[in-house]
């Protein structure tokens, strides 16, 4: 996916070097996030959200800088807290709300309470691979696979996404989102899965999604996912995440 976005770049470049017929239409920008990952200090989980939500709903309530909060319930940064901007475009960043009053408030209000800031990174959204991004919105809940591709095989990986968003699709009762990281880094995750859950118990259940598949795919094409699965992904990160009200 990330290539991919790389050769829409160059692609982009081409094209705006040579002329547009009239009224001919253009593809929508990509859909971009940023996401920081914020550890508060001891005991001030309450003051931390209350700052947080206070500062969004001031300089992020609606439009392209719509901001929200998430918590990490399990994985490697349980106790971390996930603030979230967007989706919004490469341009509206250009012009996000930074210095000034919106700096101060942060600074005044949510950084006294902070132990340590973690990574910060963007985040396209493949509108094209995703299903139900309505229904994890209003789902509170999601499980997060933070996926590190094995160089050359993203062409694969990417096949295999395509089934995984056709088969939740399918099921039609769970968003299924995929993400693409636009900033590398070695050993970070290239691509992230995203799938809503409404509680433990329900992320505890059996979803359907192998029974769906091979509906769609035939018997046995389960099993022979996973052996791709594992010929082309190097590992992946997994969180449960919860919204932040």
């Amino acid at each position: 996916m990330k290539k991919s976005f790389l050769l829409s770049l160059i692609a982009g470049s081409l094209l705006a070097m040579s002329s547009v017929p009239a009224g001919a239409q253009t593809a929508p920008p990509p859909q971009i996030s940023e996401t920081m990952y914020i550890l508060p200090k001891r005991g001030m989980d309450d003051e931390f959200k209350a700052a947080v939500k206070a500062h969004n709903l001031k300089y992020h309530p609606e439009g392209p800088y719509t901001a929200g909060l998430r918590y990490v319930e399990y994985g490697e940064k349980a106790g971390w807290y996930v603030w979230i901007m967007g989706p919004t475009t490469f341009a509206s960043f250009d012009s996000r709300p930074d210095e000034g009053a919106h700096g101060d408030d942060w600074n005044n209000t949510v950084d006294p309470l902070v132990e340590e800031y973690g990574t910060t990174n963007l985040w396209q959204y493949e509108a094209e691979q995703s299903f139900g991004r309505d229904i994890l919105l209003k789902s509170g809940n999601y499980n997060l696979w933070a996926i590190d591709v094995k160089r050359g095989e993203m062409g694969r990986f990417n096949e295999i996404a395509d089934k995984f968003k056709k088969t939740y699709e399918s099921m039609g009762n769970r968003g299924f989102l995929v993400y693409s990281n636009l900033i590398h880094t070695p050993g970070t995750a290239d691509a992230a899965f995203i799938a809503s859950y409404t509680s433990l118990a329900d992320w505890g259940t059996d979803w359907g999604v192998k029974k769906a598949y091979e509906k769609l795919y035939g018997e046995g094409s389960w099993q022979t996912l996973w052996k791709t699965w594992d010929e082309v992904v190097v590992d992946f990160d997994e969180e449960l995440r919860s919204n932040v009200k």
